[in-house]
């Protein structure tokens, strides 16, 4: 199977065409900001005609939904959706969360990506890859750092752009128990979330695209600031 995927959660997103024969045909990094709109569907174009790759070969299409960037889920979303309805293939969503733990498949620690969701807190979860595949030990959610490190008393990898701001209260907290993978590692590879999703695709796990929305854990601060 092959799929495309597209990830807008973070300040780093990014564009991957996978194929789960032949592995990895292309990916583009965009260190953008909160331009991706602007860049996306270039991105997405300039992959496929450098990868020798039609529209029509793509097999369904793999999204970060979140959590992460509000403005980047929106956009990220409505931009495989529209290419959901253009060419009529299916879906795969996955948890940028997820996609963090498919740089670490061979290790047996548990794996807490966390990225910096401000007002002083991370979203983060716990996950572990066992035989038969991830397991999610604590669901995505929005967490102070010290709540999360609570539920944490063993060898763990940390991940994301949360993991690097609060560095220093997590090894104040485990000590040697913390590791921390390379600064390349602070935003999840668009590839890492073609892995999860070729996974999910196996197992049938496709959205709906009416339905589908961004995996958002709080309200945006616009919200917030007109409830107040």
């Amino acid at each position: 199977m092959l799929t495309l995927a597209i990830d807008t959660s973070t300040p780093v997103g990014g564009i991957s065409l996978f194929d789960s024969d032949s592995g990895l045909r292309g990916e583009v990094r965009l260190g953008i900001g909160r331009t991706h709109s602007e860049q996306i569907m270039k991105s997405t174009d300039f992959l496929l005609k450098h990868s020798g790759t039609g529209f029509n070969e793509i097999d369904f299409y793999t999204i970060a939904i979140g959590p992460g960037s509000f403005t980047g889920l929106r956009v990220g979303l409505s931009t495989v959706k529209g290419l959901s309805f253009a060419t009529n293939k299916p879906i795969v969503a996955v948890s940028t969360l997820e996609a963090f733990t498919a740089s670490f498949p061979f290790t047996k620690k548990l794996i807490c990506p966390l990225l910096d969701a401000r007002r002083k807190e991370v979203y983060g979860g716990l996950f572990r890859w066992t035989e038969t595949g991830l397991v999610k030990l604590v669901p995505e959610s929005a967490f102070d750092i010290k709540s999360i490190l609570t539920l944490i008393n063993e060898e763990t990898v940390f991940t994301g752009s949360g993991a690097a701001l609060y560095k220093d209260a997590i090894l104040s907290t485990l000590g040697e128990k913390a590791h921390f993978p390379g600064e390349n590692l602070i935003h999840p590879l668009p590839s890492a979330l073609c892995i999860i999703g070729l996974q999910k695709a196996e197992k049938g796990e496709f959205s709906d695209p009416v339905k589908l929305t961004p995996m958002y854990l709080r309200r945006s601060e616009a919200e917030i600031k007109i409830k107040t």
